[in-house]
């Protein structure tokens, strides 16, 4: 790997600092169609089968998270997006306990990819990189003093799993690796709510046929607004801080247009 401490990161995305209404109405229908997009995704492909899986659930009692954690571990060594087995957890387990869940999960990853590719696929790893030089300078990050570059990174919409390799084959040291993994926390979160509310809006749906369009006992409008405006406020944060990420990654960065081989 290369020990060129310029780091650089395809950040054109990263918008301009100007002010620009026309650019907010773009980015925020872009977020209303990521959001429509992983509601899609809940309806279509995992609604039909939670069901049976909040049984089997039940039956298997306090083994379920452990299960889960097994499951998730294993799915994103092998690139499976964190994003759709965060979006199950919140529907399964509830909003609080499916972020527990999703974190805990999330962290054990990491220190599995961490032991696999720094003993096992190391070299591997850096063989397919060397046709990706820009994404090899990464190394940087893993510098002693890379702990904030390290969270600013986590905090960033990178692949979790590919960021993991890619750190794991760097410099840096294990202790601020996993510590480094706080930055992951803010987008669990908001991934976690659209599991739990799309599940919310499935039940609420066939509660409002059952009941000839009112909403059950116990529950009311106010109820019903506050979760998905939670929802709006958890996605919009989400985004924000990982513009802010990236902004940061360039700015703490002097990106170059070419890495140094």
């Amino acid at each position: 790997m290369t020990q060129n401490p310029t780091l650089y990161l395809d950040v054109d995305a990263v918008p301009s600092r100007h002010f620009s209404w026309r650019g907010v109405g773009l980015k925020s229908l872009a977020g209303l169609l990521v959001v429509a997009a992983l509601f899609a995704l809940f309806h279509f492909v995992l609604e039909p089968y939670i069901a049976p899986l909040e049984e089997f659930v039940r039956k298997l009692g306090p083994w379920a998270p452990l299960l889960y954690i097994a499951v998730f571990v294993v799915a994103t060594t092998l690139f499976v997006p964190e994003s759709i087995l965060a979006i199950a957890a919140g529907a399964i387990f509830g909003l609080w306990m499916g972020l527990i869940w999703v974190v805990v999960a999330g962290t054990l990853s990491a220190i599995v990819i961490f032991v696999l590719a720094r003993h096992l696929f190391r070299g591997r790893i850096e063989q397919l990189l060397k046709s990706h030089p820009k994404i090899q300078a990464i190394d940087a990050a893993a510098s002693d003093s890379g702990f904030r570059l390290m969270v600013l990174l986590r905090l960033s919409p990178l692949s979790f799993t590919l960021l993991s390799y890619l750190l794991a084959i760097s410099r840096a040291r294990f202790r601020t690796y996993v510590i480094a993994c706080i930055g992951m926390f803010p987008g669990n979160f908001s991934t976690v709510y659209i599991g739990y509310a799309a599940q919310h809006a499935a039940a609420l749906a066939k509660d409002l046929k059952l009941h000839g369009g009112h909403l059950p006992t116990g529950d009311s409008l106010i109820h019903e607004m506050t979760l998905f405006l939670g929802l709006g406020a958890a996605i919009v944060a989400s985004v924000v801080v990982a513009r802010i990420a990236m902004r940061e990654i360039r700015n703490a960065t002097k990106i170059s247009p070419e890495v140094v081989p």
